[in-house]
């Protein structure tokens, strides 16, 4: 089985500001096809996108897409990704990362893998495809998309999807994916400004000063039900 780990990192102050990561590790994946990207033209990539710049570069083109796709991509302005791309070392990694001045602020940040396609190629015109690229073990037909919010010290994550009964046919095709992905993880690391007084997971764990909340579960849980990574969080007082 391959092993893709996405993880999901958070630092939150007592203000609700703070900064949030999603990390990204297909370097399985990249093996999978390693032979063959280093014997082609693939050139290696290390690199930081500034969502900001791209948008504001790219403009143009993007005013040409569709109200919808051009709303999605504009709220991603606050964001940045880091992508390592290399077929000789078999690595590939993906870390898009943000500071907010509210953690509602990062309720986008999960759409930035729905959009690499676009800031990877030309912003919107059309490019040839590369048959070698890797693709992302995630879904784009019926995204999931979540919802983060820090109010009277309980902190929420809740995940959804606009179209439950599209995603459900979506998902019961991804059972070809479970010999891929059958041993990845969905990891969420958030630390917290004061104790962590209770959580509803009861198989999370946490650090020894008490503030940071460790849980992760299967990758194709998670994308059959993004509910199983809704978590409340209770500081103390």
């Amino acid at each position: 089985m391959t092993s893709c780990n996405f993880t999901e990192t958070m630092t939150l102050n007592e203000d609700g500001s703070g900064k949030m990561s999603v990390f990204f590790d297909g370097s399985d994946l990249m093996a999978m096809g390693g032979e063959k990207l280093a014997e082609s033209d693939s050139t290696s990539i290390d690199s930081i996108i500034d969502f900001k710049d791209f948008i504001e570069e790219k403009r143009d083109s993007i005013n040409a897409l569709s109200p919808e796709d051009r709303e999605k991509i504009m709220r991603l302005e606050r964001f940045k990704m880091h992508i390592i791309m290399d077929p000789v070392s078999q690595k590939m990694t993906f870390d898009m990362f943000t500071d907010f001045d509210d953690v509602s602020d990062a309720n986008d940040i999960l759409e930035g893998f729905d959009q690499l396609d676009t800031f990877m190629g030309n912003g919107g015109e059309e490019e040839e495809e590369d048959d070698n690229a890797p693709e992302l073990p995630v879904s784009n037909d019926e995204k999931v998309s979540v919802k983060y919010s820090f109010k009277k010290g309980v902190f929420k994550r809740d995940a959804y999807v606009e179209n439950a009964e599209k995603y459900k046919k979506q998902t019961d095709s991804l059972e070809s994916m479970a010999m891929f992905f059958g041993s990845s993880k969905y990891k969420l690391q958030y630390t917290f400004p004061r104790k962590i007084k209770a959580t509803n997971r009861e198989e999370a764990t946490f650090s020894a000063d008490g503030k940071t909340v460790y849980y992760e579960v299967g990758f194709m849980d998670y994308l059959k039900d993004p509910n199983v990574l809704d978590i409340e969080v209770e500081l103390e007082n």
